[in-house]
This record gives C-alpha cells, structure tokens and sequence, in this order.
C-alpha cells in the first residue's frame, strides 16, 4: 500500500523521536517504530503520513509504503482469536487484526480465509470477512470454463457465493451445495452461465460429454437441480412434456434414449431417475 494511491485518507503522525536506524512516531495505540530511512529527510516533531501496523512479535510498526493494497481481497491464514477480534499473517511478518464487527461468521485458528483490506480511522489496517463490495464482476470468463475460488458466505435460501481468484464474484446455488461446506473453504468449479451483467453462476458438475445435445443437456439440468428425479416418463403426456422442458414428445424420448445409452439416467413409466456417476 503506498501513501499516494489514498494520501487524503492518511493522518499525519508525528515523530517523536529518532534513535539508531529507527524513529519513533506518536499514535493513539502508542509510540510506532519506523525505519529512519523512510523519514530520513525529516526531524523531530515533524508529521508524516503513515500506516500503522502489529508485526508478528506484537511490535507497534508504521510504514509510508507497504506491499498490501486497500480495498483489496487475500487468502490469510487466522493465527490467533482473542476478545478484540482474530488476528491474520500477512507475508512472514506482519499481523492484522479483524475486530469483532468486521466478522460475518465463525473463524477458526489455523485455517485460511479469503479477507478484505481496510484502513481505521486512526490509520491501522484491519480486515474484514464482508468482502462482496471489494469483488469485480468485470471478468472475461465464459461457460464451461474452470475456476478456483474460496467461499466467503453462505445462504442456506440462495448458496455460496465464492471469491474466483480473490477478485471475482460468483454463486453457487443451493442445489448445487452438496454436502457439508464453510466459508473459506478453497472449491474448484466450472462456470455454468455467466449473466448479461457479469454475474458468474458455477457448478460443481462436470461438463456433458459431447454427444450430449441440447435438448438432452436440458433433461440432465433439470434432473441435477431437482434432486435427481423428473416426473415424467415414456408414457407421459405431450403437454406435461412440453410444460416443463418445451420439447415435442418425439424430441423427448430421443433425448432421454441418448442419455439412458451414455448411462445418465433410469426410465419408469411415470419417473426418471438421475444415476450416480
């Protein structure tokens, strides 16, 4: 994070004092330790902006450039929870601080969370797990394209709704949530649809084989996200057909012939039935 990208959002600190390699500048959370090759051109008493910092030896720290960027998702690793909040590593020597409003669901020591980059009032930087805002839908995925993304919130209504490489966002509908996930959980996805306004919807189904039409992609679609079963079978009506797939009866049953062939499906008079593959 450098100080021109967001200057007007920094406070000026004061030096307090300098001693060998080092200056002391004055914060509200104590004196903050900086190296005196960054306000080298600088004396007692002056104000400089800087971030302010813990490093992993809980030493107050400030910096007028650091490698991390505002407004910005990483994948951190919690190392520590206490009554202020958890406490993430960044690199190997800087410790940041998600205070208790900034968290939106259970953290765990030890595991790794994607997590978003904000500044305090009083210049320290904090995370946060709402992340959403800081997630672009400018992208150029496409269907059938393979993702790699971590959870950061789950709706038991709608889904879970992933970080695609920590800049993107995404959903994964419930019907599509099988099993037991929690948020920072790392999935790997193929892109279903992506929206006209770049919403991305992912699936964690593998893409039909070729010799798979359309009308047969739409049959297997349905029978994923309505717990594998359709009410309807070879003896069914052309207008319960039509309702809900919008195929002729002929289109129909050559569409489920070729996905009982490819071993997909099992045909009942009255139901078909999505076999496990």
């Amino acid at each position: 994070m450098y100080l021109n990208d967001r200057s007007e959002k920094i406070k000026n600190l004061i030096i307090k004092r300098f001693a060998k390699n080092k200056a002391y500048l004055k914060t509200c959370f104590g004196d903050a330790l900086i190296d005196s090759k960054q306000v080298y051109n600088n004396k007692k008493g002056d104000k400089v902006k800087a971030y302010i910092y813990y490093d992993i030896n809980n030493v107050l720290r400030a910096s007028c450039n650091l490698s991390i960027i505002e407004h910005k998702v990483y994948s951190l690793k919690c190392i520590d929870i206490d009554k202020k909040g958890a406490y993430f590593l960044f690199g190997n020597n800087i410790k940041l601080l998600m205070p208790k409003d900034q968290k939106s669901y259970k953290l765990f020591k030890d595991m790794t969370y994607p997590v978003g980059v904000m500044l305090d009032k009083d210049n320290m930087l904090i995370l946060t797990t709402k992340i959403r805002e800081f997630l672009s839908l400018d992208h150029n995925f496409k269907e059938n394209d393979i993702v790699e993304g971590r959870i950061y919130s789950i709706n038991k209504h709608i889904g879970a709704f992933v970080a695609i490489n920590n800049q993107y966002d995404s959903l994964l509908r419930i019907n599509e949530l099988k099993g037991v996930h929690i948020e920072g959980e790392l999935l790997k996805l193929r892109v279903k649809e992506v929206k006209e306004d770049g919403k991305i919807e992912l699936t964690n189904r593998k893409r039909a084989y070729l010799e798979i039409d359309s009308d047969s992609e739409k049959i297997l679609d349905y029978l994923y996200e309505n717990d594998g079963l359709v009410n309807l079978g070879d003896k069914s009506s052309p207008d319960k057909i039509y309702r809900i797939f919008g195929l002729s009866k002929s289109s129909f049953k050559r569409a489920i012939g070729r996905l009982y062939k490819e071993k997909y499906i099992r045909i009942f008079s009255n139901k078909i039935e999505l076999m496990r593959r």
